[in-house]
């Protein structure tokens, strides 16, 4: 083994030969993998994205509870009378209970 030499070994180097480019399969349909997510061309007509039902729900679910409000308008005015008539009160140990488990 040569240490002072600026070549690496064979096969090691960083520059590909254009052999060892040949022997990389190629994607289906000869397309280019990108990383960006643009529209095949190559594609053929049977080429589709099936969802299932399952996604689908999901993504209903996921829709629904975005327009929810982040604040519940209606415990807080509870919470607010509750404050004002001085009938609010706070369990300390389970404040303390929650605040130990959290962390």
């Amino acid at each position: 083994m040569n240490i002072n030499s600026s070549k690496p070994p064979e096969g090691q180097g960083m520059n590909r030969t254009a052999a060892s480019a040949q022997n990389v399969p190629k994607p289906a349909n000869n397309v280019e993998a990108k990383d960006n997510a643009a529209p095949v061309k190559n594609a053929s007509p049977q080429d589709r994205v099936n969802i299932s039902s399952r996604s689908k729900e999901i993504a209903d679910i996921t829709s629904a509870i975005d327009q929810l409000p982040d604040i519940r308008t209606d415990r807080v005015q509870k919470i607010q009378k509750s404050i004002e008539a001085g009938t609010y009160s706070v369990d300390s140990s389970k404040v303390a209970n929650k605040i130990l488990k959290s962390i």
